[in-house]
């Protein structure tokens, strides 16, 4: 036998070298799209929180309602009464690359008067 490396066994190298690189190119891919996904919830999330808080102060009032759409989001809040208690509800649409997804925030006031 000869030493030193056969052309066959360059190719079978090479061909193992080019399945490994399409893998990780697809896992790079997946968590490109998964961080996307991530950061958009976190953005409707926070969104949802904001008018939350913002609708809080002023819950005791009455029942109220709306509609916002920014960035990519569409938000629906709205105050409900129920007694003496005010329950404040947002909901946002996001827009992912698997579809439509909504996350919802809810948070309840208790009204002295």
């Amino acid at each position: 036998m000869r030493p030193g490396v056969t052309l066959i066994e360059i190719l079978v190298a090479l061909v193992l070298f080019q399945i490994a690189m399409l893998a990780l190119s697809a896992t790079t891919i997946v968590a490109a799209r998964d961080l996307a996904a991530a950061t958009s919830r976190t953005r409707a999330l926070e969104l949802a929180q904001r008018r939350v808080a913002r609708l809080r102060p002023g819950a005791c009032a009455g029942p109220q309602s709306g509609f916002s759409a920014t960035d990519g989001l569409r938000e629906f809040w709205s105050v409900e009464s129920s007694g003496r208690v005010r329950v404040i509800r947002d909901s946002v649409e996001l827009r992912l690359s698997r579809g439509t997804e909504s996350l919802v925030v809810r948070a309840w006031v208790y009204c002295s008067a």
